[in-house]
């Protein structure tokens, strides 16, 4: 297996996951010409997708999903919840479907093995997921409130994770949005905190992935030293044995370019 991140950020996420000879988008929240591009920029062919992985229907998660699907064939998988929510034209208009997914039941596609699971965003059917594939095992998750007990477990035994860190808790009280999206932001069905992913770095990972990328950060209410600062403070608490290389695990994704490639 090997992924990469296209981009991350509430300009749009994307992430490509190849194994086995099958790729899969998880979230087209990017324009699908920028997607494209991004692609060709790693390497690979844009039109040779597998599926579409939409893990809820806010625009920085599906806005390339449609044309995507058209022009290169690939299927979306989209919850019945979340695509009833989201601005799919009714009919189709020439968007390939896969089979209708849930929060609560795994799925195949092609050689990769999805386990989607529920967690607390002010999404329709919102879920996270891990993929396996050739005995490796990874996972995506982000747009949560707060780490739940389900998602702590779901994340043991990952050899990559990529979990959201959107926001430091004191650029967004200063920060310039609306309070009543500072407060929709910092809710249990909002986004993830530096502090919070750290608290689960601190309390709850089991120290076995090789990478723990750090995403969906806000470009105005947090920094990627920051986050990435808290996450090493967090490993480091464990002691020097838990965690000795987390200065090369703990990797931060952006929103305006694709990440490395990370292999297994």
């Amino acid at each position: 297996m090997r992924l990469i991140v296209l981009g991350s950020g509430s300009t749009g996420n994307v992430l490509l996951i190849e194994s086995g000879g099958t790729r899969v988008l998880v979230d087209a929240g990017l324009t699908a010409k920028e997607t494209a591009r991004r692609i060709v920029d790693a390497g690979l062919d844009p039109t040779r997708l597998d599926g579409i992985v939409v893990t809820h229907e806010h625009s920085d998660h599906i806005k390339g999903a449609a044309v995507l699907s058209k022009t290169t064939g690939a299927a979306v998988f989209i919850s019945t919840a979340a695509r009833s929510a989201s601005n799919f034209p009714k009919g189709g208009d020439g968007i390939v479907w896969g089979e209708r997914v849930s929060s609560s039941e795994p799925f195949q596609i092609g050689s990769l093995e999805f386990h989607p699971f529920g967690i607390p965003h002010d999404g329709a059917d919102t879920f996270a997921l891990t993929v396996k594939s050739n005995g490796v095992k990874a996972a995506v998750v982000t747009d949560l409130g707060y780490i739940t007990q389900l998602a702590a477990e779901r994340l043991r035994g990952c050899d990559f994770i990529l979990i959201e860190s959107n926001h430091d808790l004191d650029m967004l009280k200063i920060g310039p949005y609306p309070w009543a999206v500072k407060q929709r932001i910092a809710s249990r069905l909002g986004h993830l905190s530096n502090d919070e992913t750290s608290r689960w770095m601190r309390e709850d990972f089991d120290g076995q992935a090789r990478f723990l990328v750090l995403a969906h950060l806000s470009r105005r209410c947090n920094h990627p030293e920051l986050a990435r600062l808290a996450a090493l403070r967090a490993l480091r608490s464990r002691g020097p044995a838990f965690c000795p290389d987390a200065e090369k695990r703990v990797k931060v994704a952006s929103h305006d370019r694709a990440s490395e490639w990370f292999e297994f």
